[in-house]
């Protein structure tokens, strides 16, 4: 299956019996990778580091012997790995280019817990010799691995911008097994004319949206352009339904955005683009009603 999205590698794992998480570990993106809200180079950042592990079978030893036990991963070692996968940023390296996009960070950050790369939407061993390295994730123990790297800094009126790698080790699968990347936008707070009621029409009101690019296969950092494209699109509509306008978005995104020029015969992108829209006060008495969209370039 060539660039699967995210939810094709979910399908793809079944029902987890056994799952490892580390979820908001703190730490900081060296000046020689990424971008920041305005898609400058050249900044340290903080980042925040997800990584979700789910175990090829429910770890019987490690409950047994109640040790950590060759079924399972312990969360410690991944956090370790994590924070020093990440601190190698840190530094010039002249086997990394200057200004390294976010994807070589993650591309790097998979290659050092599994042993294998990422590319064409498949996870593959890096060579033969894979299985005998010393890697913290183990093919025959870790069925699905998800690795986020959130920027919470990179972004000028949200919460942050992320890129995701979940895939498939599977050692059976010599020829790799499936993967998927994913660029998110969090939470961005866009003022825009929407709503069906009259009082709704007399001014601008705050919504809240989650973009994504999932299948995403840009090596170079778009989140500075594509938060710039989707908040210029959202100020200037004027939709009465958050259906029609997350519809708007996510075609918009799909049909215009070309944050690295046009693609060859000018053709459509492969990405499944997600969009999620809140309206925080439109309902008095609830957080706030939720509207998401799914479009890829077979929908158009």
């Amino acid at each position: 299956m060539p660039y699967p999205t995210a939810w094709d590698v979910q399908a793809a794992t079944g029902e987890p019996r056994a799952v490892i998480r580390v979820r908001n570990l703190q730490t900081t993106l060296g000046a020689t990778a990424g971008q920041d809200a305005w898609g400058r180079h050249g900044r340290v950042q903080p980042a925040v580091l997800f990584a979700e592990a789910v175990l090829m079978k429910p770890f019987s030893e490690a409950a047994v012997t109640d040790s950590v036990a060759d079924d399972t991963v312990h969360y410690g070692t991944l956090s370790k790995a994590l924070l020093s996968s990440i601190d190698s940023w840190a530094t010039p390296n002249e086997n990394r280019p200057a200004a390294s996009s976010l994807d070589d960070v993650l591309a790097c950050l998979w290659l050092d817990l599994t042993g294998q790369v990422v590319a064409n939407g498949l996870s593959t061993p890096l060579n033969a010799a894979t299985e005998a390295k010393a890697v913290p994730l183990k093919a025959d123990v870790v069925r699905r691995l998800t690795v986020t790297v959130l920027l919470p800094k990179a972004s000028l009126v949200g919460e942050g911008s992320s890129l995701t790698i979940t895939g498939l080790l599977s050692p059976q699968a010599i020829n790799g097994a499936i993967a998927s990347r994913t660029l998110r936008l969090h939470r961005l707070r866009v003022p825009t004319l929407v709503g069906v009621h009259p009082h709704e029409r007399t001014a601008k009101q705050a919504v809240v949206m989650d973009v994504a690019l999932d299948r995403y296969d840009g090596l170079q950092d778009a989140y500075p352009k594509l938060e710039d494209f989707v908040v210029k699109l959202v100020e200037a509509s004027a939709f009465e339904t958050l259906e029609a306008l997350g519809t708007h978005v996510a075609r918009t995104v799909l049909r215009e955005f070309r944050p690295h020029g046009l693609l060859p015969d000018n053709g459509m992108p492969r990405w499944c683009v997600h969009v999620a829209l809140e309206k925080p006060i439109a309902v008095p008495f609830a957080d706030a009603p939720v509207v998401e969209v799914r479009m890829a370039a077979d929908h158009l």
